[in-house]
């Protein structure tokens, strides 16, 4: 079903193997913030939806306002660092500073980073990843990238789940919530090193 001759395009291959640690670590980290706000902060499914809906809000807003006047200004290829970088570092501030005692203001707008690192990643990836492949294999290519993407969201929360287990405390419970940010900050951060291997020379 996939052709090997795609992974000989240098952008579409950059993308998939971009987009399959970002999907993974996105996958898990959204997954974490229903759990965290569900069995730490003890909140009901209206108020975590409510809470979270600012991340999802950026990301269209960000990929139509801000993705296209800084691809014309600094390249995809920035960009994306940029949103991979955003990203990793609204995971980050949920490993340092979420505690036990649940704060909405926190809530609202430490999903708001993440929002806008999906925002600047993933449209500018499947764009830069679609565009290199020429027309008789589009379909085909754009259909790996969303399996690449899809797998990844999989894959996420197994390792999510696999970190957090069943803690027999609320302190064990907290730490392996910092544990599994942590990782998935690691794990976007794996998704430079395709930006720089595979970097076109000039």
């Amino acid at each position: 079903f996939v052709d090997p001759a795609l992974f000989r395009i240098r952008d579409f291959t950059r993308a998939t193997l971009t987009i399959a640690p970002f999907s993974t670590a996105f996958g898990g980290f959204l997954l974490s913030l229903v759990l965290w706000e569900e069995s730490v902060w003890h909140w009901p499914a209206m108020k975590i939806g409510l809470a979270i809906a600012p991340g999802p809000f950026m990301v269209p807003v960000t990929s139509l306002l801000l993705a296209g006047p800084l691809i014309a200004r600094f390249g995809a290829e920035a960009v994306v660092a940029i949103g991979l970088c955003v990203f990793a570092a609204g995971v980050l501030v949920w490993a340092l500073l979420a505690g036990p005692q649940p704060e909405l203001w926190f809530a609202v707008l430490c999903v708001i980073p993440s929002g806008i690192g999906v925002g600047l990643t993933m449209p500018t990836l499947m764009g830069v990843g679609t565009s290199a492949l020429p027309s008789s294999s589009f379909a085909t290519g754009s259909a790996v990238i969303n399996m690449v993407r899809q797998i990844g969201f999989a894959v996420g929360v197994a390792v999510f789940v696999a970190i957090i287990g069943t803690p027999e405390s609320m302190e064990a419970r907290a730490a392996a919530f910092r544990l599994a940010w942590w990782v998935m900050a690691g794990i976007t951060a794996i998704g430079l090193l395709p930006l720089l291997v595979l970097r076109r020379k000039s």
